[in-house]
This record gives structure tokens, sequence and C-alpha cells, in this order.
């Protein structure tokens, strides 16, 4: 018995389309990275705010988070408030932000934290903002985060 050309088409390119998925680790709970506590303080257009979050490595390889970024913002980045011995606050910018395996990295006001530079808008108390943190092993990470006061 001889199959029609469109019905073989079709199961050859769901049978590809199911190992893609399954060969690209999506999906996959070692290349996930739990999200907890997102917020963002609430900022004026053409000023900065700031999105901070609390990330889990729940897997047993390093994660890196490698990038951000947002719609609301001309340029988005990782940054480390850090204190110097003179008791200055000095801001830097992070190529990249470690996680290790089991254990979790938190942004937090005066250390880690995503910087929303040149806000395009005013970001209001109460309003959400769109988000996308690129993982070194998980890829992309789509999320809502709310505004708030701290």
């Amino acid at each position: 018995m001889f199959m029609k050309k469109s019905t073989l088409t079709t199961i050859l390119s769901t049978a590809i389309l199911l190992m893609a998925s399954a060969c690209s680790g999506a999906g996959s709970s070692e290349n996930m990275v739990p999200l907890q506590d997102a917020w963002a303080r609430p900022g004026i257009a053409g000023g900065t705010s700031a999105v901070y979050f609390v990330l889990e490595n729940p897997g047993s390889q390093e994660e890196a988070l490698q990038s951000a970024s947002s719609d609301v913002a001309e340029a988005t980045e990782l940054h480390l408030t850090e204190m110097a011995d003179d008791g200055t606050m000095s801001m830097h910018h992070q190529m990249s932000v470690p996680i290790p395996a089991g254990e979790e990295v938190a942004f937090e006001p005066g250390g880690l934290h995503v910087m929303l530079i040149n806000l395009q808008r005013d970001l209001s108390e109460g309003e959400t903002i769109s988000l996308v943190l690129k993982f070194k092993n998980a890829g992309e990470m789509r999320l809502e985060v709310p505004v708030r006061m701290e």
C-alpha cells in the first residue's frame, strides 16, 4: 500500500520538527534558569531605570547571563554597583554574569542589576515592561516585569 505524497511529506515534516525540538534543549529542565521576584524601578523618559530579580541555576554546569534587552530603553546593560574603600559608589558594566551550578545570583539595589538607559517613555508604578534575558546555555527568556517602588 502506498501513501499519498502529501501525507508522507506531513509525516516526515512532523518527525523532523519533533527531532529538532528534542535536540535543541528547549524545554529541558537542565537548561532552564528559574527567575524570581522580578521588578523594575519607575523612571522618566530620557532617564534611567533598573531591573532586579533572583536567578537560580539548578543545573550541574555553570550558566551565564550574557545580555538583556528591552524596547523601553535605548540601551540595556548588565551592571554592578560597588562601594570603594573611600565610601564612593561606582557602577561597572558587566560583559556577562556567571551563575554557578546549584547556586543563585541576586540582582538587587546596590549590587548587580539590569540598567535601562535613555528610557523611551515614562515607566509608571503598576505597569509592566518587556525584558529579554539571553543566557549562555539556556538561550533567551522573555518576561513581563512589573514596575514598582522598592
